[in-house]
């Protein structure tokens, strides 16, 4: 094997053992905030999704305002289009945008704004709500946590 076809073969070799890393670290990261368990959120008496990444439990936000169905049924597709196996029926949930109250003044700062996702829950603009501290990955492609709402 020349040096060349040897730095080629290390260079794969490191960009599959970060790959592996990167998941690895999800994974643990996703454990240690005890998410891992998966299921369907009937099977676990859940009844809101909300994105993995915007999930704060026990911190209060205000619901902002509805989504339309179109939108709440395109958020809720595999991107692309097409239903993912944990929902079969998209236009079954409805959709709300939330901000959480963070304090920190005015002009925006320190606010997050996101979505939520609910069936047979419904929440009218300016209702306070709170994620419960206990989560499951709902759905991994959407990247969607399966929550309870306090």
């Amino acid at each position: 094997m020349t040096e060349r076809e040897q730095q080629d073969a290390e260079n794969v070799e490191s960009e599959e053992r970060r790959s592996f890393m990167k998941k690895g670290a999800l994974a643990t990261g996703a454990l240690a905030l005890g998410l891992g368990s998966a299921g369907s959120a009937s099977a676990q008496g859940r009844n809101v999704l909300v994105y993995t990444y915007d999930y704060h439990p026990n911190v209060q936000f205000r619901v902002v305002n509805s989504l339309e169905k179109s939108t709440t049924v395109r958020l809720l597709e595999k991107p692309g289009g097409g239903n993912v196996p944990e929902i079969s029926q998209p236009d079954n949930y409805n959709g709300y945008i939330i901000r959480y109250l963070l304090g920190g003044g005015g002009g925006g700062q320190g606010q997050i704004t996101t979505f939520m996702f609910a069936q047979g829950v419904s929440l009218s603009q300016g209702d306070t709500r709170q994620f419960s501290g206990d989560a499951s990955v709902f759905s991994s492609t959407l990247n969607l946590l399966s929550t309870n709402l306090r």
